[in-house]
């Protein structure tokens, strides 16, 4: 039996960057924090390298000090919205990663 988790397995079983782009759309964030060297590991060893800036940037915008109005700096989550379209893309097929 794998130490995996069920959710994480299906990452790595990922035939392709466009199912690892809806993987990362779809997984509770709670498990991005939690498993993200893992996530990280995974990535990184597809070669996913828009994946990893993805998880890069909802890490920091999860782990980010918020302000008094509750959201994170203009600058984090500027970058995350910007991770989050390029991976929205390639989860429609509609690009090839790093283009």
């Amino acid at each position: 039996m794998s130490d995996i988790l069920p959710i994480i397995e299906e990452l790595a079983d990922a035939p392709d960057h466009a199912a690892r782009a809806r993987w990362l759309l779809a997984v509770p964030l709670s498990v991005l924090i939690r498993e993200q060297v893992t996530v990280s590991r995974l990535l990184s060893a597809a070669g996913f390298h828009d994946g990893l800036a993805y998880l890069a940037a909802e890490i920091a915008a999860l782990s980010a000090t918020r302000g008094r109005g509750g959201l994170a700096p203009n600058t984090i989550r500027m970058s995350r919205e910007y991770a989050r379209i390029g991976i929205q893309v390639i989860a429609r097929g509609g690009a090839e990663e790093g283009k």
